[in-house]
Formats: C-alpha cells, structure tokens, sequence
C-alpha cells in the first residue's frame, strides 16, 4: 500500500537548483520525483551488502 505523500520545504542553493531543473526533465520526471528516486537509491545502497549501513561494524577502510 502506498503512503500519502508528506510536503516540507527544503532551501537549496542555487547551483543545485538549477542542475536539478535541468536533469529532471532529461530523465522525463519533475524535479521532485527525480529528488525521490535519487534518495531512494542512497536508500538502497544502504541496504547493500558489505556497505557500512548495512554493516555498521565494518572496519573503517
């Protein structure tokens, strides 16, 4: 099931801005899914074996 989606306002400079408008749209989403499917891919290599998320007693390398 999905969740209802939950609305913050978040500042972010300028240069970032500006490159998010300009690659959202080249991978046909707007800038807010486009900043949701990038966090959800942090999300996942948290989740990957051998990262240190997962691992959290991994040895610093």
């Amino acid at each position: 099931m999905t969740q209802p989606a939950q609305h913050f306002k978040i500042a972010m400079p300028k240069d970032v801005k500006d490159w998010l408008s300009r690659t959202a749209p080249r991978h046909q989403r707007s800038r807010s899914a486009h900043i949701i499917f990038l966090l959800r891919q942090e999300m996942e290599k948290e989740k990957a074996p051998g990262s240190r998320q997962a691992n959290p007693d991994a040895s610093e390398q």
